[in-house]
């Protein structure tokens, strides 16, 4: 969930991945290749490493690659695709997130420019830092129905840094949240009032929530049923 513009979702169309090579023609397009490490220089293996577009919307998936066994990865571009790119890398499964994503990374990201000048460029990405993770369920407070509503973060000193949609694809949610900041939590759906962390549904008591890298906190939300509520996240994803 993110684009140059923190409150922009972009979806893009999947490309091809090449094996690793060192240069790139004008007629074969462009090349981003390198290694990614852990924030200790260690190799990172199967890390995901983003080539976000800056500037621009491609229409397509953002451009891609998994680092091998020896921390290696090339994404391979179009001739089209020229110009700035956001670089990053993410391994979710070990709470790294997306720095790509301006919510994450607050735009401290390695940009990468390629042109029909410079179609190849070597880069070393190195992931982090590690995020803090919340985790729980969502359920409707009287019924106990599991719920799938939309989440939005905003960070608290920079409110117009936020991410937000329908993140919750299940009841059971593991959310990552940058670390040592202060970030506004909010959980929303159409037919429920709206929860705000620590727990209300009061907009003005709500508090920032703030986790170490590597922190995990668990909330189990109750949504309290209003069939007034219109939130802008239809009813038709609930699971119910």
């Amino acid at each position: 969930m993110r684009s140059p513009h923190p409150a922009c979702l972009l979806i893009f169309q999947f490309l091809c991945l090449f094996p690793l090579v060192a240069t790139a023609t004008k007629d074969e397009g462009g090349l981003i290749n390198g290694t990614v490490t852990y924030e200790d220089g260690k190799p990172a293996e199967d890390a995901t490493i983003y080539a976000d577009p800056l500037g621009r919307s491609l229409g397509a998936i953002i451009p891609h690659a998994n680092s091998d066994e020896s921390e290696h990865f090339s994404i391979h571009l179009a001739r089209s695709w020229f110009g700035d790119f956001a670089v990053a890398a993410e391994k979710q499964d070990e709470d790294y997130p997306n720095m790509s994503q301006q919510f994450y990374s607050d735009g401290k990201f390695r940009i990468v420019t390629l042109s029909a000048n410079q179609p190849t460029q070597a880069v070393v990405i190195q992931l982090g830092p590690k995020a803090g993770v919340l985790q729980g369920t969502v359920t409707d407070a009287f019924t106990n129905a599991p719920l799938n509503p939309c989440v939005e973060f905003r960070r608290a000193s920079e409110p117009n840094n936020f991410l937000s949609g329908s993140g919750l694809v299940k009841p059971r949610y593991k959310l990552l949240v940058p670390s040592d900041t202060d970030v506004l939590f909010a959980i929303y759906l159409d037919g429920y009032k709206t929860w705000y962390f620590p727990n209300t549904v009061v907009r003005t008591k709500r508090e920032p929530v703030r986790l170490k890298p590597g922190e995990k906190k668990i909330i189990d939300i109750r949504l309290e049923p209003d069939a007034s509520a219109k939130s802008g996240c239809p009813s038709a994803i609930n699971s119910r």
